[in-house]
């Protein structure tokens, strides 16, 4: 695809984008899509290809390309890029073992409550079969699940922050600063994708300091 976009308005271009990203997705295809626009390239590519007089000098993931610039053309070209505008909650979200807890029919909150203590968590996320997320869990809300003998669907928190994986950085910046824990990261399935920290956060937006300056 070659400028696809490019005679659009910002508005419908935007929403363009984001179902080319959702039909790669959902039909894993994989798609060429040449674009002059670095913002657009960034948002739908999940590769991209960097080239300087008719020679590719460069392919790798935005963030790959961000960290480690091949030459001073692909580093002046990415210069002054606003990463909070063009990453998403999925680029920065990190799926770790810790703290997860996964929903089996022999697994009730003591034994959650023994793994978030075990690993010095006050919290822990929930996921059931095909990935799918159920919720976050504290160390308080499990006690008191099992002080009433009840399984782990009671220790969940109401109305827990859970971002979408396609939520810009700079929408995250206020949801993550006030949530009291890592923020959850799901797709548009309700699949679980990782969790955002305060410092995962600001270690993102630290990077686009050091490009800019």
């Amino acid at each position: 695809m070659d400028e696809a976009f490019s005679a659009l308005d910002p508005l419908i271009r935007t929403e363009m984008q984001d179902e080319l990203v959702k039909l790669q997705a959902k039909h894993q295809r994989t798609i060429v899509f040449i674009s002059h626009d670095l913002d657009e390239a960034m948002r739908i590519g999940d590769r991209i290809a960097i080239m300087q007089n008719g020679e590719v000098v460069q392919v790798g993931t935005p963030d790959e390309i961000l960290n480690n610039p091949a030459n001073d053309y692909v580093r002046t070209f990415f210069r002054g890029v606003d990463i909070s505008q063009v990453f998403s909650a999925k680029d920065i979200a990190r799926r770790s073992p810790v703290g997860l807890i996964r929903k089996t029919p022999g697994f009730g909150p003591r034994s959650a409550l023994k793994l978030l203590q075990d690993e010095d968590r006050e919290y822990g996320y929930v996921i059931e079969r095909g990935n799918k997320f159920v919720g976050v869990v504290s160390i308080d809300s499990l006690k008191a699940a099992l002080s009433q003998a009840q399984g782990i669907e009671a220790a969940l928190i109401d109305d827990p922050l859970v971002v979408d994986a396609q939520t810009p950085l700079s929408e995250l910046l206020s949801h993550v600063g006030q949530a009291p824990c890592a923020v959850p990261v799901v797709d548009e399935e309700h699949q679980y994708v990782g969790i955002i920290s305060k410092r995962m956060l600001l270690q993102a937006l630290d990077r686009e300091g050091g490009n800019n300056g």
